[in-house]
């Protein structure tokens, strides 16, 4: 399978290490150890983590805990055969679209998008038609455009609610509509969730795809939203048979995940109203101040700003560069790490991550504002 580089990837492993400061993250802040045990009985907690045996996960799968746990969130759609843990979620997206997706057939995926969420499938020969979320129309997905992209060979639609670089979301009304000529039709609806939790804006995030229809597979995960990449793990929520090839799968790619993930990953469900409220007391206040400060430097972007998630995606103005040159004079003159748009091609834009420490995030943004006003204000 020839795979195309993963530029967002290559992007940040190039620089992440000698940024001084970095706004290209699209976690929320993440977790110490010590603060997640600590929404517990730590001493507990504590003990339990010292006796774990430090080999394969029984079964690979996960634990049968774990996939109880994540299966109660999807209602009455999913069980613990329903349920395939992963190594984060984009193995999960990987395993789907590696299954579902073969030659000649048709995958439509949003666009923008992360990059695994259509190179996997069209590697595997599949034809791709990009679902535009465009920006004149503050990238609000346009359902009827979707319609008209639907054929006879569609095999695959996927859907990153919210979005990643946009931070645009479907509704609950369009994706009820979307899942429904999957069941009319016969294809399925890989929804990629991993932000599903981070509502900006209350009310504005549609249920999980797999609890409206067995016609979707929903990927999650314990990183964007929850803060805990390093755990690196996620999954699957979809159809047995299905769930049963990606397992198949997963013996060729990680075969197991970490007991110790496993572990962790079942007290952070448990707790996850502790933890979203502290992700989204986080989220919240950077979203305010960036919009602050938008609004300040209004001369140099055209933005729309997210109603979920951390990520927003500006459109550059009055700057005589591109947004890759941009962000490598930024990160060559200030250690300042940004994501140009050039990552998911859509050159002019940057992709600011919202998500991490406020205090750090307000240094950041002084950074940059500090460089632009210097070098371009009414240049």
């Amino acid at each position: 399978m020839n795979i195309k580089s993963f530029k967002v990837e290559r992007w940040l492993n190039t620089y992440e290490s000698d940024a001084d400061y970095e706004m290209a993250e699209t976690d929320v802040e993440p977790f110490t150890l010590k603060e997640l045990l600590e929404l517990g009985d730590f001493k507990k907690l504590e003990e339990q983590l010292l006796s774990i045996k430090l080999g394969y996960n029984n079964p690979t799968s996960g634990s049968d805990k774990l996939k109880e746990t994540v299966a109660s969130l999807y209602q009455h759609n999913a069980r613990i055969e329903n349920v395939l843990i992963t190594t984060g979620a984009i193995e999960a997206d990987y395993h789907v679209t590696n299954y579902l997706a073969n030659q000649g057939d048709t995958v439509i995926a949003q666009f923008p998008a992360y990059q695994a969420l259509y190179s996997t499938a069209e590697a595997r020969g599949a034809k791709i038609k990009y679902w535009r979320m465009k920006p004149e129309n503050e990238y609000k997905p346009d359902i009827n455009e979707l319609k008209r992209l639907i054929d006879e060979k569609t095999k695959l639609i996927v859907l990153n609610i919210p979005n990643n670089p946009t931070g645009a979301v479907i509704s609950e009304v369009q994706l009820k509509t979307i899942l429904k000529w999957a069941e009319e039709q016969d294809f399925y609806v890989l929804c990629d969730e991993v932000y599903h939790e981070l509502e900006l804006i209350k009310g504005v995030v549609p249920p999980y795809g797999r609890s409206l229809s067995k016609k979707a597979i929903s990927v999650g995960s314990m990183s964007k939203a929850y803060g805990l990449s390093g755990l690196r793990l996620g999954w699957i929520v979809g159809p047995k048979g299905i769930v049963q090839k990606c397992w198949e799968g997963k013996d060729y790619t990680t075969i197991s995940n970490a007991p110790l993930s496993d572990f962790l990953a079942i007290f952070a469900l448990i707790n996850r109203e502790k933890i979203m409220h502290r992700n989204l007391t986080i989220a919240r206040k950077n979203f305010k101040t960036l919009l602050e400060w938008f609004k300040e430097h209004e001369y140099f972007f055209d933005y729309i700003m997210p109603e979920v998630g951390v990520l927003c995606f500006p459109k550059l103005r009055n700057i005589p560069l591109t947004s890759e040159e941009l962000c490598k004079i930024i990160f060559t003159e200030k250690k300042l790490l940004l994501v140009p748009g050039e990552c998911f091609d859509m050159p002019g834009h940057l992709r600011i991550g919202f998500g991490g420490d406020s205090k750090n995030f307000n240094t950041c943004l002084s950074i940059l504002s500090d460089y632009l006003n210097k070098n371009f204000r009414n240049k």
